[in-house]
């Protein structure tokens, strides 16, 4: 059983949304379904991939806009997964009203997780890691197995998340990079919210707000 990543760049403020799955299984998760999520609905029935989960990173409206869409298009879709310290964020809209002149209406997560746990694919598991900074409660997803993490707006290529939204605190973003981020091995790659893939070791040494 091999994992495999699929990303797509959806909706007007180009967010990145990322397809995990097992090829053996067809078993699948998605992390932050985006605006726009029809061509990601439409590799999953092409592929015949069975949605399972959603994880979010950060409950900012444009990282989870597309689940609903997903939700009613993928009755085997059950469990949304949030860190808590986002319930009050995702409940306020996700700061959609600042950019749509209205909030959202989305049902709340059902799964609300903390750093203890771990989160299941068949037998694939993925690590969650606490940083905060760009909102309270973000948090990256990282997988040993394919030396990946998918960080949301933490950490982007040679930049980081805004820290001027409701729960951003620079100081506190930076320490979660240095404590979360570049705690795992240089190779990992980091797969941001927004742009291009990169890797820990390339932000360690390049990234000019790390410096």
């Amino acid at each position: 059983m091999t994992l495999q990543i699929q990303a797509f760049t959806l909706g007007p403020i180009q967010n990145n949304t990322y397809l995990i799955y097992d090829d053996e299984t067809k078993h699948a998760l998605v992390v932050d379904p985006a605006l726009e999520p029809a061509p990601l609905a439409e590799f999953i029935n092409q592929h015949s991939l069975i949605l399972l989960k959603v994880l979010i990173t950060h409950a900012h409206f444009d990282h989870y806009y597309g689940l609903q869409f997903l939700q009613n298009s993928f009755p085997t879709l059950k469990d949304v997964y949030l860190h808590p310290d986002d319930l009050d964020l995702w409940r306020a809209g996700g700061s959609a009203r600042q950019f749509f002149g209205k909030n959202l209406d989305i049902a709340e997560p059902n799964q609300i997780f903390t750093t203890m746990d771990d989160i299941f694919l068949d037998d694939h598991v993925f690590q969650i890691r606490s940083v905060p900074g760009h909102t309270a409660g973000s948090v990256l997803f990282y997988s040993n197995e394919l030396k990946s993490a998918f960080c949301g707006d933490a950490i982007f290529y040679h930049g980081i998340g805004r820290t001027d939204l409701p729960g951003g605190d620079f100081d506190t973003l930076i320490q979660s990079i240095r404590n979360q981020v570049f705690t795992l091995p240089d190779e990992t790659r980091l797969f941001p919210g927004h742009g291009p893939a990169t890797t820990v070791i390339e932000e360690k040494e390049n990234n000019p707000f790390l410096h």
